[in-house]
């Protein structure tokens, strides 16, 4: 994967990024007006953009997948591709939007002719210290799973040894102070990855961003 060509190619969807409310084409608005969802169509457009740029044999991995949106934005376009869901579906009831339930995620898969994607149900760093993940080259691997400090640390260093040699990390709510911290420590210790591109989101005046994305770059 040629992990510099991403900002360039998602600033291109957009009139003024990273100011713009929601990317030029609206391409996920179906998916963000019809699946309950953690974010906005912005963030979408931002890993179906990732996905775009997996090299032959990689994978895009999700932790934290909910109801689906995000991977479905992800596949969009972007068939050919191994694309893998972990999530332990324990999510309750949030901000007025329903429970994580596997047969909901299914549903709506199908519903938008989401064929061929892995779930693999389970704690997200378990599944990471695990062997479920054998064999892929992980291009794209997007985090979205639980919020802590430590959560996120350890998911950045648990995935290392999956990752292609050229990767992309994207973590969500990188406004939240504890979100935030991980990923400089994370960065601070890792001379391999760096820090492509952060978006601030609605704390900083930019609600159409969510809680705020961070990219990093992986090159080993």
């Amino acid at each position: 994967m040629d992990v510099d060509s991403f900002p360039a190619a998602l600033a291109e969807l957009f009139d003024e990024f990273p100011e713009s409310e929601r990317p030029r084409e609206r391409r996920f608005d179906d998916v963000a007006e019809a699946i309950p969802n953690l974010a906005k169509e912005n963030n979408l457009a931002l890993v179906n953009v990732a996905a775009s740029l997996l090299g032959p044999g990689e994978s895009y991995v999700e932790a934290g997948t909910y109801m689906g949106a995000s991977l479905i934005a992800a596949m969009r376009g972007n068939e050919g591709h191994d694309f893998v869901a972990i999530d332990n579906f324990s999510l309750p009831e949030t901000r007025g939007r329903p429970p994580a339930r596997r047969e909901t995620l299914e549903a709506n898969l199908a519903r938008f002719g989401c064929e061929g994607a892995t779930i693999l149900e389970g704690d997200a760093l378990d599944v990471l210290r695990g062997d479920e993940l054998a064999g892929r080259k992980i291009g794209v691997f997007y985090y979205d799973a639980a919020h802590s400090y430590e959560a996120h640390l350890d998911a950045l260093k648990l995935v290392e040894p999956h990752l292609a040699s050229r990767a992309l990390l994207i973590v969500d709510d990188s406004d939240w102070e504890q979100v935030g911290r991980a990923i400089r420590d994370y960065l601070a210790g890792q001379p391999k990855a760096r820090l492509l591109l952060e978006v601030e989101g609605k704390e900083h005046g930019r609600p159409w961003w969510w809680e705020g994305v961070a990219v990093l770059a992986w090159e080993s």
